[in-house]
């Protein structure tokens, strides 16, 4: 059964909201096994190597990913290595010189972890850089009233794509989402109806 990999945002964690809506939407379903939303490390290339320990799992039967902010940056470089469907909201596709602004000491909300964000972690982040994406891979979702990130950056990153979701207005984590979970699922094959 093909199933879906939610990858959270910066500072986030697997309880995130569109996480949560996704995983009740599943047991709605009577399916919630399909939805696996991972705790992920905050340096990069450790959550690159627990997504990609997921993927090699469950890749034979299936699976799609969906990436919220630094998650779906991460998702379109596995999209692109694993050549996986992949849905992304509101993208950080410009997370090497965003995340420049919060380097020092960071501190998880959800999670109560404490770290710092050092030059070597940006490192990490521009070695997973997606120049050339393959259109028909993706699903983008954007929203113009995002207060965090520039909407247009990702429209430019990902100027064809087989499926876009570009709305006004809006905010950041996406307003409405549970308005796409069937559809979600519809694109991830996991429902036919």
């Amino acid at each position: 059964m093909s199933s879906l990999l939610y990858i959270h945002g910066f500072n986030s964690s697997e309880m995130s909201h569109k996480a949560t809506l996704l995983s009740n939407a599943a047991k709605a379903l009577n399916q919630p096994d399909v939805v696996i939303s991972p705790r992920l490390s905050w340096q990069p290339a450790q959550a690159i190597r627990q997504l990609e320990a997921i993927i090699e799992e469950n890749k034979a039967t299936g699976m799609t990913l969906i990436g919220s902010s630094l998650g779906g940056f991460y998702a379109a470089y596995l999209a692109e290595k694993y050549q996986l469907k992949t849905i992304l909201v509101n993208p950080a596709v410009q997370a090497p010189e965003l995340l420049q602004e919060h380097l020092g000491p960071q501190y998880n909300p959800y999670t109560q972890e404490e770290y710092e964000l050092t030059q070597a972690h940006m490192t990490e982040l521009k070695q997973l850089v997606v120049t050339n994406p393959t259109p028909e891979l993706y699903w983008l979702m954007v929203q113009e009233g995002d207060e965090v990130l520039d909407y247009q950056a990702a429209l430019d990153a990902f100027p064809k794509t087989a499926r876009l979701t570009h709305e006004q207005k809006g905010d950041h984590s996406f307003t409405e989402f549970d308005r796409f979970t069937k559809e979600i699922f519809r694109f991830a094959e996991i429902i036919t109806e």
